[in-house]
């Protein structure tokens, strides 16, 4: 309908005289809208109006330029193009036979075989689009694809990280539990010492399961973060 509409103003008698002012004014409204859209924090693109105003000044532009003898005439093609992919290949079918439709009289003027042969061009943009609309459509699933199994190895390298360290920390926990223990059972008997003897060789062990402990402690913490702990003899 649009486009019938603009074709029908710049054929007029009456209006075909102001075409180049209905260019300029439809170019400004299209400019004005897109930054009033973007300082809205809209995306320009996505909204149908603008979609509507491009479609508009193009076929200003090309009516105002001679519209079948036109130099802008490709500019038809790209549009037609451009609304498979952003309403529906149905509109951009609709668009391309309305074209279709209005240049039909236009046939012969120039040369038969010439003009039968752009009118039909302007038909290959129809299957044309629905090709590039697909590829595209397959294109992104196939990114989207992608992104998921990126995701999928990364949660399971996560989880396989995980489950090393706490291999790691469950193995730690089982080893220092022992020299822990023996300073546990140690202390207690160390108070129960009858002889000096005893003590001395309490007191002994109970420095040996420390160190041993802090050696442990040591190498768990290098194995794991790299740094290194105070040597035993500082912590002691």
């Amino acid at each position: 309908m649009l486009t019938v509409l603009i074709f029908a103003l710049t054929k007029n008698t009456f209006t075909k005289s102001f075409v180049l002012q209905m260019t300029l004014v439809s170019l400004m409204v299209l400019l004005f809208y897109a930054y009033l859209a973007k300082k809205k924090g809209k995306v320009v693109w996505e909204t149908k109006a603008i979609i509507f105003l491009i479609t508009t000044f193009v076929l200003f532009l090309v009516a105002s330029t001679g519209w079948f003898f036109s130099p802008f005439f490709f500019s038809l093609y790209l549009l037609g193009i451009v609304l498979a992919f952003v309403m529906s290949p149905a509109v951009s079918a609709g668009f391309i036979a309305t074209l279709v439709g209005l240049f039909s009289f236009n046939i012969g003027e120039v040369d038969l075989a010439y003009d039968f042969l752009i009118v039909l061009s302007l038909l290959l943009i129809i299957p044309l689009s629905i090709y590039l609309r697909k590829q595209f459509l397959k294109l992104k699933e196939a990114q989207k694809d992608i992104l998921v199994l990126n995701s999928d190895q990364k949660r399971e390298f996560q989880n396989k990280l995980e489950e090393v360290l706490a291999n790691k920390v469950n193995n730690f926990a089982v080893e220092i539990r022992q020299p822990i223990n023996d300073i546990k059972q140690l202390s207690y008997k160390l108070e129960a010492s009858q002889t000096k003897e005893d003590f001395e060789e309490r007191k002994k062990r109970i420095i040996a399961s420390s160190e041993g402990a802090l050696r442990m402690l040591k190498d768990f913490e290098e194995e794991a973060t790299g740094k290194k702990l105070l040597s035993t003899s500082n912590n002691l």
